[in-house]
């Protein structure tokens, strides 16, 4: 592996440390808003919802080079298995969700669950500043 490839890894891991770490302070502060709001069944939701989408985007992260990699003759496979991994990941929370509605709100997990993407898209509109980056590097 030569030093471009080695630098180019080690920048977007951490990426998608910071990514994950923002996303999970959104889902956390979020929670705690609404558990001090009185939704405690709301907050438990935006919870799990944040974990499963920090957990789908860790995985993403983890298998999308693989599959993308020339060199290896499995990478169909490798997208197959990511995308039912993922999609797995996101169902399981619903899952949750929807079995004990009592005490999960399943449209609070099911917000929850855009927490990544509501991440990328706020360090977007700020220019890169909540992830450290600016946008014009990206």
């Amino acid at each position: 592996m030569n030093a471009t490839v080695s630098k180019t890894e080690g920048s977007s891991n951490l990426f998608v440390r910071q990514v994950i770490t923002r996303a999970l302070l959104f889902a956390v502060g979020g929670a705690l808003i609404l558990t001090v709001a009185g939704q405690a069944g709301w907050a438990r939701g935006l919870a799990l919802g944040g974990l499963a989408s920090a957990a789908n985007f860790l995985v993403m992260s983890w298998m999308l080079p693989r599959a993308l990699d020339p060199a290896q003759r499995r990478g169909q496979a490798f997208t197959v298995v990511s995308v039912i991994v993922r999609f797995g990941l996101m169902a399981v929370a619903l899952a949750v969700a929807l079995s004990m509605p009592q005490r999960v709100t399943p449209l609070a997990a099911a917000a929850g669950l855009f927490t990544v993407q509501f991440t990328l898209l706020s360090d977007r509109f700020l220019g890169g500043r909540l992830l450290g980056t600016t946008s014009e590097s990206r």
